[in-house]
């Protein structure tokens, strides 16, 4: 069962805090791109350039789905949020790696489960599943930023207001069973990384 997590606005000072750390996990799923050369990768979340550029580099292919700009449209016209998952709507076992960008964190249970639904469908046998959240300026969705030497920093995404569902590990595991757990790294500054494979 999901909770919403009501939590004042940012103060100022948050706001400025750069969170910046380096990703183990990232680095394993660059090592094994950049080794198999011919990976379809799907990036989920919000857009963000220095992330393209990183996986364009190392896949055969990159695809992405800016999922919030799409959730932030239908919230603003009335639409039920739930048809934003036609924008997923690719073809049975089409990617190597698929990329979840804060996403899981901003979701009920009922589009949690879709989502996962999705993507069991879409990844490959022996795809990886990649899931980031962010704990710590939960209550704004933030843009998880690739830099140099595997370091990932937060770039808020003001403009984007969606509910905070606080899981714990096991309940984002639970989402997922249909993946096995590869990997899981929690970060002290409020930074989790799941790598499900299938």
């Amino acid at each position: 069962m999901d909770a919403i997590i009501d939590i004042p606005p940012i103060n100022a000072h948050l706001e400025s805090e750069t969170i910046a750390y380096t990703s183990k996990i990232l680095q394993q799923l660059a090592n094994r791109l950049e080794k198999q050369r011919r990976a379809l990768v799907l990036d989920v979340g919000t857009v963000c350039n220095e992330n393209i550029n990183f996986f364009a580099q190392r896949a055969k292919k990159l695809f992405v789905c800016d999922i919030f700009a799409h959730m932030n449209r239908y919230q603003s016209s009335g639409l039920k949020t739930k048809s934003v998952w036609r924008h997923l709507d690719y073809a049975p076992n089409s990617f190597d790696v698929i990329n979840l960008w804060n996403l899981v964190e901003h979701l009920n249970d009922n589009d949690a489960k879709r989502l996962t639904e999705i993507c069991s469908k879409i990844v490959k046998k022996k795809g990886l599943l990649f899931v980031i959240e962010n704990d710590v300026s939960a209550q704004a969705v933030s843009s998880f930023v690739i830099g140099e030497n595997f370091q990932i920093s937060l770039r808020p995404q003001s403009h984007l207001d969606f509910p905070w569902y606080c899981r714990h590990n096991r309940a984002v595991i639970s989402l997922f069973t249909s993946f096995s757990t590869v990997k899981i790294f929690q970060y002290r500054k409020g930074i989790r990384e799941f790598l499900f494979q299938l």
